[in-house]
């Protein structure tokens, strides 16, 4: 914009449109001399004071909103940077936690085999590798163990 514009803020426009009206207002009128400006030339010279005071006050309020508006940009860039950085911890943790996933699932299956084959290998034996009293701990009161899975074979045996 224009170049011989002073940077000023709306407070300062305000007063020096305030003072200048003043003064125009108050030429001539404390004395008994004639004012040296009369009529149109009153008129001409506020005229060209407002217009000065709207084009500064113009000019100020064009800075402040590009400032708001560069301020805006800024934090939406900081904004988007922070949202490419969590978007990248996600994937990166979303991959460590599928490969923990994978190597459960493994060792899951591993241990599942692992008992599926000692159960075959314990029922496919011709003795049992326990005896059989020793499966439960003996409690007062309760039956044996033992002469219970007596009578349960001898039961079988029938």
């Amino acid at each position: 914009m224009d170049q011989g514009i002073h940077h000023r803020t709306r407070d300062e426009v305000q007063r020096g449109v305030e003072t200048a009206l003043r003064t125009s207002a108050d030429n001539g009128t404390n004395s008994n001399e004639p004012s040296a400006l009369i009529g149109g030339e009153k008129i001409e010279m506020i005229g060209n004071m407002s217009a000065r005071a709207i084009l500064e006050a113009s000019e100020t309020a064009a800075r402040d909103i590009k400032a708001a508006g560069q301020a805006a940009v800024d934090v939406a860039t900081e904004i988007m940077k922070e949202a490419e950085q969590l978007a990248t911890d996600l994937r990166g943790n979303g991959e460590k936690i599928g490969a923990h996933l994978r190597e459960f699932a493994a060792l899951a299956k591993r241990v599942s085999t692992a008992m599926r084959d000692t159960r075959s290998n314990v029922r496919s034996s011709p003795e049992h590798p326990l005896p059989l009293a020793s499966l439960l701990p003996r409690h007062e009161g309760a039956p044996s163990i033992g002469a219970t899975s007596v009578s349960v074979a001898h039961d079988e045996n029938i």
